[in-house]
């Protein structure tokens, strides 16, 4: 194994030559023209002052150029610090001064944006490029393509496995999103884990359509290193993703479980695909819908479960675990991953045995090394800061069954206490996807006089919806304390730029009047 990125990337740009790297927009990029694009684009960071060790943001929606970026500051040794270009302006501009970004890699699309935010850090220089949307406005233009020929060596001095290789940002569901700080050896390690438990091979043509600057530009790292090629989106449509799918050679995608519904509702008995592998996870997803995606695209899903601060692989339900004839297990977010283990502990951090529901924690060459200037939250992340191989909080509540499957029961700040007993929000939620008419559904806490909160759904109705026949199938289904005792009827859940439920949207108007509010 390579100690750092750019190690990797210059050997894979090298040996994979003559393949092709990027498709998007009617573009194929070789692997060659990958190497002189990121090594000319690395060459004009330098010439803006960015070196090893500075932070470069990337904003940009989905396209090669953000690809290309992505390599040449890994090259370059500088930090990676990617933006989702779904993000509001106010949370831009916090991530690039919190970071004190060096250079902003700035898609043409979002250039108001990210010129605006960019004023608020000083010095913080700005490389348009275009992302499809338009003429760049007043600054300085990125190389818009391969040179002819390579550039010169870059000649970056020398990295260490210690130095910092990115900063990522949290989702922000609770407030200002925290950096969380990987090294050189967090960035290498976790493409390890990814080529085995995602099952990336030098031949797959990955569709990916989530934002790059998430989980999906970890898939793009990924392959390039393995040697495949990334079939690349700008968003999700279900149906010119199915299309992709049956008429492209695709054969591995990523999706979040919003996707996968969707994909469901439109498309055959049973498509008979080039399809191998298709890799979820970043929400939990219902067990009924996860069976009915078995019977449609047949055993080829891998789900992941991780974080941020550990990313993708925590754990991993494989091919073989996704087994009609082992039901239990869809509601099983897997085993320990390759690289990692996986514990469940009590409120003091002791370990419990199988079976008892506490926080989920996870130890694996690829957590984080630190929150970005937070040494009381780092403090707080980690059981134990004597161990060299640190296991994290990940702030999720489940529990470890038979064979060392996990079993995800909720978010810390979902659970709801009603009554004085623990509601988990997620198998209320699995139980209510079940019945016929419900399409999508998300559980919350509101306020109640009696019980200090009662549980609440969020329903998106597959056809008509009848709210006293749900109640009443919901009694046989649940327990009393956890059945819902109200119903609302939405045409669409919201979501956060991760792809999750956003439940703090779904509850600000039911606690709003109040003095706490929970989550």
């Amino acid at each position: 194994m390579r100690a750092t990125l750019r190690e990797e990337f210059e050997s894979a740009l090298r040996r994979y030559a003559d393949r092709i790297a990027i498709e998007h927009d009617g573009r194929r990029l070789t692997y060659a023209a990958v190497d002189r694009w990121s090594a000319a684009l690395a060459h004009q960071l330098r010439e803006h002052g960015v070196g090893a060790g500075d932070p470069v943001a990337l904003y940009l929606r989905n396209c090669a150029e953000f690809v290309v970026a992505d390599v040449a500051v890994a090259r370059l040794g500088a930090v990676k610090v990617p933006v989702n270009h779904q993000l509001p302006e106010a949370t831009v501009t916090h991530v690039l001064s919190v970071v004190g970004a060096r250079a902003l890699v700035l898609g043409t699309s979002l250039a108001e944006i990210g010129l605006r935010a960019a004023r608020h850090v000083p010095g913080c220089a700005v490389l348009q490029v275009d992302d499809g949307g338009g003429d760049p406005q007043a600054g300085s233009v990125a190389m818009a393509g391969p040179p002819g020929v390579a550039p010169p060596r870059l000649g970056a001095p020398p990295l260490r496995p210690s130095d910092r290789a990115a900063v990522y940002f949290t989702g922000g569901t609770t407030g200002l999103p925290k950096g969380v700080v990987h090294s050189q050896t967090s960035a290498v390690t976790v493409h390890y884990a990814q080529i085995i438990e995602g099952e990336i091979a030098q031949d797959e043509r990955l569709l990916l359509m989530t934002p790059l600057a998430h989980a999906a530009g970890l898939f793009a790292q990924s392959a390039l290193i393995r040697g495949a090629t990334c079939v690349i989106r700008d968003g999700f449509d279900a149906a010119e993703a199915l299309t992709l799918v049956r008429s492209a050679g695709i054969t591995w995608t990523f999706l979040v479980p919003t996707m996968i519904y969707r994909l469901l509702d439109i498309a055959g008995e049973h498509e008979d695909l080039a399809l191998r592998t298709i890799v979820y996870g970043a929400a939990p997803i219902a067990p009924s819908r996860l069976a009915r995606g078995l019977e449609v695209f047949g055993r080829v899903f891998v789900q992941l479960f991780g974080q941020t601060e550990c990313p993708n692989w925590g754990t991993r339900l494989a091919k073989d675990d996704h087994d009609p004839a082992r039901p239990e297990l869809l509601g099983s977010c897997g085993r320990a991953s390759i690289m990692a283990d996986v514990m469940v502990v009590d409120d003091a951090g002791e370990p419990l045995p199988a079976g008892e529901t506490g926080e989920i924690c996870l130890k694996a060459p690829y957590t984080l090394d630190e929150y970005l200037d937070a040494p009381e939250a780092t403090a707080a992340k980690f059981v134990g800061r004597e161990d060299p191989a640190e296991w994290i909080r990940t702030g999720d509540i489940g529990f470890l069954g038979d064979g060392g499957y996990l079993y995800l029961r909720d978010r810390k700040n979902d659970m709801v206490i009603s009554g004085g007993m623990n509601v988990y929000c997620r198998e209320v939620e699995d139980a209510l996807a079940r019945h016929p008419s419900v399409a999508r559904v998300a559980v919350i806490g509101v306020p109640h006089d009696d019980w200090g909160e009662a549980m609440h759904a969020v329903v998106v109705p597959a056809g008509e919806l009848d709210v006293p026949a749900l109640l009443t199938w919901a009694r046989d289904e649940l327990a009393a304390y956890a059945r819902p005792k109200s119903v609302e009827i939405v045409e669409a859940l919201p979501e956060t730029p991760f792809g999750k439920i956003d439940k703090k949207e779904l509850r600000a108007p039911h606690w709003a009047a109040r003095d706490r509010a929970i989550g």
